[in-house]
């Protein structure tokens, strides 16, 4: 009893340095620990830096003051990297003070060629020297059914009707078979045209059949058209012959000529 009483009952001096002491020991370690943990905490931020989060966010381990037990607690700390600023818009640039680009650049429509450049770019297609035969070429408005006409040699006249919608191809092609004509006019002779014919495989009859017709289906027309056949490389409208081959026309191409 006596003892429990000593246990219980102490001397006030005796009990309060009794008290006191574990109340100084206790802070001294908690002050330890204070310290100890502010050592730690430097050494891990130190010397392995700061932990990668999600997103590239850094969290550092520090370690929390001792009012709150002693707890680690997790400071996620500012981004030690910024995110890519955001491109500035494209903006487009400025138009060029010398107009626009050779790329966008648009021609001009051009007026359809007259009746006088394409009488031109026709005549000029014409390699023989029709001049020599003396005649002289007309060249006149459209008429109907009619694309040209070359007179007897006493006129010594070719007239070609121009049409508004003929093409240059056409106009050469008429031109060269009134030339024809003429040559046939100006050179021809029974003989040569005899010979014509057994060069183009064509029975021999009347060279010429009928006067302001069509032509295509007479030896006269025949040999019209491969005249312009020769002076152009074009076509030939015959309905006597096909056109003839390159060494056919050779050998045609001798009766163009003026007798020797």
């Amino acid at each position: 009893m006596e003892g429990s009483a000593l246990s219980s009952h102490l001397d006030p001096e005796v009990a309060q340095g009794t008290h006191m002491l574990p109340r100084h020991a206790l802070r001294a370690a908690t002050a330890l620990l204070f310290v100890a943990g502010l050592t730690l905490g430097a050494v891990m931020h130190i010397g392995h830096g700061a932990v990668s989060g999600a997103a590239g966010t850094q969290v550092s381990a520090w370690m929390a003051l001792p009012d709150n037990g002693g707890r680690l607690t997790a400071v996620v700390a500012r981004p030690t990297t910024t995110a890519a600023s955001p491109q500035p818009a494209e903006t487009a640039p400025p138009p060029s003070a010398l107009g626009p680009s050779s790329s966008a650049a648009t021609t001009t429509p051009t007026d359809p060629p007259t009746a006088a450049d394409r009488v031109s770019e026709a005549l000029a297609r014409i390699s023989y020297p029709w001049r020599q035969l003396g005649y002289r070429i007309v060249f006149m408005g459209p008429e109907a059914g009619m694309w040209g006409r070359t007179s007897q040699r006493s006129l010594s006249t070719i007239e070609i009707y121009v049409r508004p919608d003929e093409s240059v191809d056409m106009l050469a092609h008429v031109v060269a078979h009134e030339i024809g004509h003429a040559v046939d006019l100006v050179y021809g002779t029974d003989q040569r045209r005899s010979l014509w014919l057994e060069l183009r495989g064509i029975s021999p009859r009347p060279w010429f059949t009928c006067s302001m017709c069509q032509d295509f289906s007479t030896p006269a027309g025949d040999f019209a058209e491969i005249f312009a056949y020769w002076q152009l490389g074009d076509l030939s409208r015959s309905e006597l012959a096909p056109p003839p081959t390159p060494a056919q026309l050779a050998q045609l191409a001798t009766l163009f000529a003026p007798p020797p």
